[in-house]
């Protein structure tokens, strides 16, 4: 009777570990490395699992179809939604270098555009008169912007009262 009772459970605890292998999620997916570049965008290796088939995708194309997101484990969803908010919420727009132009006591910055190859030189006055590039820098790289144009602007006050007093000495 306890030989039967015991063969019964055996049977039933065998079916329940099947029974949830069956409903466990198995990835489709898995990440196999995380690339970022010069310019701090990032690419991830895809891995098909159990295979040696890879492909190279943007963490926010994953993200966008619906259908991939189901292939990946929760782990791997995870650590593309961190790359996918690194990647959208980076600066579009970062100080490569400054310089004192010549001839005048304005600096001149060199700006990289994220994406674009072309490097842009403006005067801080002129950044700080477009809205859209000072608000996607870095809040260090716009307080640097606006520092210089603070600096400059009171160099240039010292020098018309300097010449308002020649004048008045002249006089």
């Amino acid at each position: 009777m306890f030989r039967k009772l015991f063969t019964k459970l055996k049977a039933f605890s065998k079916h329940l570990k099947e029974e949830r292998a069956k409903m466990r999620y198995l990835p489709t997916y898995k990440l196999a490395e995380i690339i970022q570049n010069d310019e701090n965008d990032y690419t991830v290796v895809v891995q098909l699992v159990n295979k040696s088939s890879f492909f190279y995708a943007k963490p926010e194309e994953l993200l966008a179809d619906d259908k991939m997101v189901d292939l990946f484990s929760q782990r791997d969803i995870r650590a593309l939604t961190y790359l996918g908010y690194l990647g959208i919420n980076s600066p579009k727009y970062k100080i490569l270098a400054k310089k004192l132009a010549a001839g005048t006591d304005k600096f001149v910055f060199a700006i990289k555009k994220k994406g674009d190859k072309n490097i842009i030189t403006k005067t801080a006055d002129q950044i700080i008169n477009e809205k859209d590039i000072i608000a996607s820098m870095h809040p260090e790289d716009a307080k640097t912007i606006g520092y210089t144009v603070a600096t400059e602007d009171v160099l240039e006050e010292k020098k018309q009262i300097e010449e308002l007093l020649k004048g008045l000495e002249e006089k």
